[in-house]
């Protein structure tokens, strides 16, 4: 039984968002197209003077909607557009802070008591401005990491960001002196975030948790289908993920999606050790904090890759001139495989011209190198292909000089095959996981079969036969070199 690839399909198949049941901290009113109420929580007289027989199949009493009809309107027909109330009286004692949803279907209602704060919701983050360099996006990190520690009172507060290969590592890290232990540093497993739970992310302002170990609470209806919760910050916590807190002595969480480019780059992970819960209003303020971040980020990442883009077109153009001086690609491996080498931090260089062969630096054997090239024609499709451990990849390759690989394929003019190989060398690596990530499966004596690791403490994994990993700029940068051979030869 393979207990990994198990509990990986465990977490990617669990229905989410249709749990059917929400947090208790909250109640819920879901609403049809015609505004009648098709789904109630259960608990939710403690929110409102109706009975959930009273609510089910009618439209929302009239002096309740009177208060709801602002936010009604200003939501658009687009899936996920919210608009909040705060301090809507419902009763003489009871006042509630209220967000409406539009889902694809109606409208999602979520009540939450009211309560006045006195955290300090007005820190200016934006008057940070983007950062340069990496120096400076290490102490942005630092700075809204601090910063959100102060605003939510939790004990523990991470900028967690999602690497290329999926998995996660901590940036900064925020704590109380008495928390035991530091993550900062450490990396997880891709499978700790699962992709279905990365999407919710992506949908949602924040996620709040304030007791992950409190029962959920169902949803009642008169309709046998359960309800899409994807836009509900109240949606009931996932028994994995319960046990996965509990296994981290992590009792409230909250998370802030950091979106980057359209894409989900990572986490504001808050963590703290009992229940614990914030207001609306802090909430609102913490993500507007949080999207001030993101946008950091991005103009980060978009004055970095021109930078990149100016590089590349500058250090292609004079190979350009290079190859024309030569006429013949292989001749012509001497004089560039040194902006090649530098351009991706590479040790070798080897290309195939039809039936002939090159070489510069250190690279496999000839024989090796025939049997990596029929991996590239006949295996892989894809005309720009990168890998940093060959050795676990392409059969039949004994002990190698070389680790890593950025593979580039064509067709001359003449129907010929050009390949052009770029090969790293291996480099040990010594990884700090947050806990074993080779036993993320462990068995559960109750309701679960399948459960989180238990242990998340230091756990070194020393990595043999990898070269450094090929980034997102190498292999933009392959592609370049790619379309250049093409003007060229192809």
């Amino acid at each position: 039984m393979n207990t990994k690839s198990d509990w990986m399909e465990h977490c990617e198949t669990e229905p989410l968002a249709y749990s059917g049941a929400i947090q208790p901290h909250g109640a819920l009113l879901y609403l049809d197209l015609e505004q009648r109420v098709s789904h109630v929580s259960a608990q939710i007289r403690e929110f409102l003077p109706y009975s959930p027989e009273i609510l089910l199949g009618e439209l929302l009493p009239p002096v309740f909607f009177k208060s709801l009809a602002p936010a009604l309107k200003k939501l658009t027909t687009d899936t996920g557009s919210r608009s909040e109330l705060f301090a809507v009286r419902v009763t003489d004692n009871v006042n509630l802070d209220i967000v409406v949803m539009r889902n694809n279907d109606g409208f999602v209602l979520e009540l939450l008591q009211h309560e006045e704060t006195a955290i300090n919701i007005s820190h200016p983050l934006q008057q940070i401005r983007a950062p340069r360099n990496d120096r400076e996006i290490l102490a942005l990190h630092e700075k809204v990491a601090q910063l959100f520690h102060e605003m939510t009172d939790f004990d523990r507060v991470m900028i967690y960001a999602f690497r290329e290969d999926g998995d996660g590592e901590v940036l900064a890290e925020a704590r109380r002196p008495e928390v035991y232990g530091s993550y900062l540093g450490l990396r997880f497993p891709g499978s700790d975030i699962p992709l279905i739970a990365r999407t919710l992310y992506l949908n949602n302002p924040w996620r709040l948790i304030p007791d992950s170990q409190a029962p959920a609470i169902q949803l009642l209806s008169n309709k046998k289908t359960v309800p899409d919760l994807t836009w509900s910050d109240l949606r009931s916590v996932s028994p994995m993920h319960q046990l996965y807190l509990k296994n981290m002595g992590v009792r409230a969480s909250l998370s802030f999606p950091i979106i980057v480019a359209g894409e989900l780059w990572g986490l504001i992970a808050c963590h703290h050790s009992s229940p614990h819960t914030l207001p609306l209003p802090v909430l609102r303020a913490a993500s507007r904090h949080a999207s001030r971040y993101s946008l950091n980020l991005s103009t980060w990442k978009t004055e970095s890759q021109m930078r990149f883009i100016d590089n590349l077109t500058n250090r292609f153009e004079a190979m350009q001139m290079t190859l024309l001086r030569h006429g013949d690609i292989l001749s012509a491996i001497p004089d560039i495989a040194p902006a090649i080498f530098e351009q991706f931090n590479a040790c070798g260089l080897a290309i195939r011209s039809g039936d002939n062969w090159g070489s510069a630096g250190i690279v496999p054997e000839p024989n090796t190198l025939k049997l990596v090239d029929e991996w590239f024609e006949y295996e892989i499709h894809d005309l720009v292909c990168s890998n940093d451990c060959m050795s676990l990849t392409i059969r039949k390759l004994e002990l190698l000089p070389v680790s890593g690989v950025l593979a580039l394929k064509q067709r001359t003019r003449k129907g010929e095959p050009l390949h052009l190989f770029i090969f790293r060398s291996e480099q040990l690596q010594e990884v700090t996981w947050g806990g074993n990530p080779q036993k993320p499966v462990e068995f559960h004596n109750d309701q679960i079969d399948i459960a989180p690791r238990r242990s998340f403490e230091k756990w070194l994994e020393n990595r043999i036969g990898y070269s450094h990993a090929w980034s997102k700029e190498d292999r933009l940068a392959g592609l370049r070199l790619r379309l250049l051979l093409v003007q060229l030869y192809g």
